[in-house]
């Protein structure tokens, strides 16, 4: 997977620029659940940006499916979309998507390659 330099913002977390896959399953109510594919553009320990061809309004709830590398099962979490944002002149939208139910174990597997990207030693 591609990995780039970090982005310096007003940001809890450390965030990195990626392109790992993502599998959304949407939970809207009294529906089935949709299930889309997209990659990473940047994630951190709170969360990820995606593109999508899909809209998704603020607040929606999904299970997101981060697959950090082949050799590993996916990361599994809850996450809620807290920014869309249509790309102009296409049918795209940027989605702002924070984790909401990501276990220990897997906070500690973000921050690990986090730390390992950024050589980030002080990271516990």
């Amino acid at each position: 997977m591609a990995l780039s330099g970090a982005v310096c913002e007003r940001r809890k977390f450390v965030r990195m620029y990626s392109d790992f896959p993502v599998q959304l399953k949407y939970m809207k109510p009294n529906t089935p659940i949709q299930i889309h594919n997209s990659l990473s553009q940047d994630l951190s320990e709170g969360g990820l940006q995606i593109s999508s061809y899909y809209f998704y309004p603020v607040n929606s709830q999904m299970i997101v499916e981060l697959q950090l590398n082949a050799d590993t099962v996916p990361i599994k979490t809850v996450g809620k979309v807290v920014w869309v944002e249509q790309l102009p002149y296409q049918d795209v939208f940027k989605l702002g998507i924070e984790f909401s139910e990501l276990s220990v174990f897997n906070q500690k597997a973000l921050r690990q390659l986090i730390a390992d990207k950024f050589d980030l030693n002080q990271i516990n």
